[in-house]
């Protein structure tokens, strides 16, 4: 083991400074939304969470007590955190349910805990961190800390659960078993770090913590090698569920609900080659069926329901992208030609896209 605090610590610091520089990455780049801040504050509190591990690890805790707020209430928010993720990332663009916001409340009465703790006087705050890492076990804050660990756990594994559900997927399988390796050495770090409570052998969390900062790098390595892997999974996760709802029943409701992500979510009028018969391949129904739909639904045929979606995005590249030229914009929302795009926009909003972006100028 002589060679297990030099290796950790640079690691550890590693996945430190990878991650943080990940988490302001997302609020320093253009545009930027609540999901940008979201993601900073996540990875905010997990770099925060590896480092206060490191210092209990490496025994620092003992004269700095403070530096472990508020460790319990970011270990709790990890789970929910977690799971909100996943549901921004299957529905991106979708409103977070309101329970899965209110997942995040028992966090409240944690950090009045950790807080309090803090404020008390420095021989009694001493004294009372010096009783609980003396014997955890049957102390009451062990109890805290366990049921912090138990909602990650079961966030973790539900995730695992979705991965392991889709490994057959040809397409998927080798960024998925990956994916998959990666939840399994995670709950195996979780494992390992809770049996410092048990034994008391800092080691444990040296090595527990050395792979959390080592999936943290592997990760972002991940996110490189395979770009559009989460992209490939939501589609599959929407298709098998979209699939599951038809068998249930044959709802207008949800086949609508299917075209608008397939419009909204996966951009499919960027295609511009785009045919009905795509579209209600993708739907499992007939042309017949799709064209019924959008002209009940929308009042209009399907040429016109899906130049509706290119002309909107471009009206918002238009006034966003100053400096990108109009012809570059008409091919990436969909058109094969500029006199078809000009037609088209003019058609719907009254004026050609070169007026429209002088408007919007005059307008800032």
């Amino acid at each position: 083991m002589y060679c297990l605090y030099p290796t950790a610590k640079i690691i550890i610091i590693s996945g430190i400074v990878i991650n943080s520089f990940t988490a302001i990455e997302h609020i320093t780049g253009q545009p930027r939304g609540r999901r940008n801040y979201f993601r900073f504050v996540r990875g905010i509190i997990i770099s925060v969470l590896i480092a206060q591990l490191g210092l209990i690890g490496f025994g620092y805790h003992r004269e700095h007590p403070c530096a472990l707020f508020p460790f319990l209430t970011f270990l709790y928010l990890f789970g929910p955190l977690w799971y909100i993720r996943y549901h921004k990332f299957l529905n991106p663009g979708r409103k977070v349910p309101r329970r899965y916001v209110l997942s995040l409340l028992p966090a409240f009465p944690i950090f009045i805990i950790e807080l309090y703790i803090q404020s008390l006087p420095r021989p009694r705050k001493y004294f009372l961190f010096r009783e609980f890492f003396r014997n955890p076990l049957e102390h009451w804050i062990i109890y805290v800390f366990f049921s912090c660990i138990l909602v990650l756990v079961s966030y973790a594994c539900m995730l695992l659960y979705v991965q392991i559900g889709f490994l057959k997927d040809n397409i998927l399988k080798q960024p998925l078993r990956l994916s998959i390796l990666i939840s399994t050495l995670f709950l195996a770090s979780v494992v390992i770090i809770c049996m410092y409570w048990i034994t008391m052998n800092p080691d444990y969390v040296l090595i527990g913590d050395s792979m959390l900062s080592s999936l943290v790098i592997i990760y972002f390595l991940f996110k490189n090698r395979f770009p559009i892997f989460f992209q490939l999974l939501t589609k599959e996760i929407r298709q098998k569920r979209y699939r599951q709802s038809l068998l249930k029943k044959h709802d207008r409701e949800v086949i609508h609900e299917r075209l608008a992500e397939l419009m909204n979510d996966e951009k499919l009028y960027q295609d511009m080659d785009l045919r009905i018969s795509d579209v209600a391949s993708q739907l499992m129904i007939t042309t017949h069926q799709l064209s019924q739909l959008i002209n009940e639904r929308n009042k209009t045929d399907f040429r016109n329901f899906v130049n509706r979606f290119r002309i909107e995005e471009a009206t918002k590249l238009l006034f966003e992208e100053h400096d990108r030229s109009i012809i570059s914009i008409c091919f990436h929302v969909g058109f094969n030609s500029k006199a078809a795009f000009n037609k088209t926009f003019k058609k719907m909003m009254g004026c050609s896209p070169k007026e429209f972006r002088e408007n919007s100028s005059k307008q800032l």
